[in-house]
């Protein structure tokens, strides 16, 4: 199967664990190295006061890509925010900071 970016981004993402619309696909993480797809993220939950951080979905999580909806299975006690690539120690070798379990 072959999709584009610009079609991934109109895609609804819904949870399968608890049938929650997480929002639509914001950003794609791409191995450069071995040229895979790592995962997706989507917007994160919005706090008051608080800033709210993007999730990453892996891709192994991602249960179906539809017409109009991505399916993904993730349990959302075990979620963790990723906003930038360094946070992923991908490209740079940054230093990875501690998870924030803000989603619930």
């Amino acid at each position: 199967m072959e999709i584009s970016y610009s079609e991934l981004r109109t895609k609804e993402v819904v949870n399968l664990q608890n049938g929650a619309r997480m929002g639509r696909l914001i950003d794609l993480i791409i191995d450069t190295n071995g040229k895979n797809v790592l995962g997706i993220v989507v917007p994160g939950a919005h706090k008051f006061f608080k800033a709210a951080e993007d999730i990453f979905i892996p891709w192994c999580n991602i249960s179906k890509i539809g017409s109009d909806t991505i399916l993904v299975s993730l349990d959302m006690a075990s979620l963790t925010g990723v906003t930038k690539s360094a946070e992923m120690n991908i490209g740079d070798g940054a230093e990875q900071e501690e998870p924030h379990n803000d989603y619930l």
